[in-house]
């Protein structure tokens, strides 16, 4: 079960790590969210340079109407990492991103008239085109990683991934620090965000450390099932 925290509660912690608890009328509740925000993009900016697959992920499936090729984005997406393509048989399929320049031959009548099955995929603004045109029935699901986490309300909840919320109130609060000129304080809090920033790389770069370092041979998998099973 994944640890949460709400906004209240980092509002709180920051509120504390800044020494501005008696200080509202300048921190309002809505100058330290809009802090805390600012954080959570710094924090997903941190992990996802290091790793573009860091957390979190998103999945989402697009199931082909047999008349479009171009489907919506989620409105968390960022940057894909990968569309797994499914045909009414059952038989999947790894896309690949086609070039622009590739656009026109792949959508000529007579090889949409003739299509069997999408083969290709490109990212076009808030969407994604398959091409050439993908049968009713057809699905593709797509993996991603998902813009920053932004928090709207108090009860709006972040998940802090292994403890990784400590570095959005360090953020927030070395902010109001150097806002008020407390230099002391702000070059303490840097302190303990550069120490923190390099276990999040070394947490980032080892998410699936049982991950092959090359593709599987398939051919050479088949082999050996077939000798088992004979």
């Amino acid at each position: 079960m994944a640890l949460t925290t709400t906004q209240a509660l980092i509002r709180e912690a920051v509120q504390r790590t800044a020494d501005v608890v008696a200080f509202t009328d300048r921190h309002t509740p809505a100058s330290i969210n809009h802090l805390i925000n600012r954080g959570l993009g710094a924090l997903s900016t941190l992990c996802r340079t290091t790793n573009p697959e860091f957390r979190p992920l998103g999945s989402t499936t697009i199931a082909c109407n047999g008349a479009d090729t171009f489907y919506p984005l989620p409105t968390d997406f960022r940057t894909l990492l990968s569309v797994e393509y499914t045909g009414d048989d059952g038989h999947k399929t790894w896309l690949n991103p086609y070039e622009l320049h590739e656009r026109a031959r792949l959508v000529e009548p007579d090889l949409v008239n003739g299509s069997t099955r999408a083969g290709w995929y490109r990212v076009i603004g808030d969407n994604i085109e398959l091409l050439p045109l993908p049968p009713d029935g057809h699905s593709a699901l797509l993996w991603y990683a998902s813009t920053a986490t932004q928090l709207a309300a108090d009860a709006d909840t972040f998940d802090t991934m292994d403890r990784l919320d400590s570095y959005v109130i360090w953020w927030a609060a070395r902010e109001i620090a150097m806002e008020r000129g407390d230099w002391i304080r702000h070059d303490k809090l840097s302190e303990k965000l550069i120490s923190l920033e390099g276990d999040i790389r070394i947490l980032a770069r080892s998410i699936d450390l049982s991950a092959a370092s090359r593709p599987v041979d398939l051919a050479h998998a088949n082999r050996r099932w077939g000798r088992w099973h004979r």
